[in-house]
């Protein structure tokens, strides 16, 4: 069964969430209020995907999605994280920076939470079966690393294009929202490339 571990400190929003996953998706949903909690059930029970507040005392969700994306043990479980609302910006560039994989702003829409879970299980069923490169599990096949880098590959030439000064000046907003895309463009590749290693 899969299985969803919620950070939220927020007890109303934590219930809400849970019992919405537990009914629509029928998965084992863990509850954990603060970061410390969360290291330490991602690191026992090893939830297929992670649910993860931003603002909480203590440890944040930057910091919490940092060390959980540095320990191998948890670095392929895909996070989303819950902003503040749909138009915080920072927040979700930051976030991409450390490494989260989606987002949903508060107050939670029931359908787009089911949605947003549903995508991440299947990605992380990807990386459990399909994406495994080592002894214990099936490589890619050539043809779907080719199909996976030739649009990245795309994505990230158009992202450094951009910042050619020939195609007309950027703001510095833009050019950070650029660099990003470059940045992790090229880190998806490289996982990609390891793939057929």
């Amino acid at each position: 069964m899969a299985s969803v571990l919620v950070v939220e400190d927020n007890k109303d929003v934590s219930f809400m969430i849970c019992e919405t996953l537990k009914y629509h998706i029928g998965c084992k949903v863990t509850a954990a209020m603060d970061g410390k909690e969360c290291l330490r059930a991602a690191r026992e029970e090893a939830p297929d995907v992670i649910l993860l507040d931003i603002h909480m005392p203590g440890m944040d969700g930057f910091e919490v999605c940092r060390v959980l994306k540095g320990d191998e043990a948890t670095r392929h479980i895909p996070i989303i994280f819950l902003t503040a609302t749909a138009h915080d910006l920072k927040s979700k560039i930051r976030g991409l920076e450390t490494g989260a994989d989606d987002y949903l702003a508060q107050p939670v829409d029931n359908l787009e939470l089911v949605t947003r879970v549903k995508v991440m299980l299947r990605k992380k069923r990807l990386i459990d079966g399909d994406g495994e490169t080592g002894p214990s599990g099936p490589r890619f096949s050539a043809e779907m690393v080719h199909e996976l880098r030739t649009p990245l590959t795309s994505i990230i030439g158009m992202a450094e294009l951009i910042q050619d000064p020939f195609y007309g000046t950027l703001t510095e907003k833009q050019k950070e929202f650029a660099q990003t895309i470059s940045k992790n463009g090229h880190e998806l590749l490289k996982l990609i490339n390891d793939l057929e290693k």
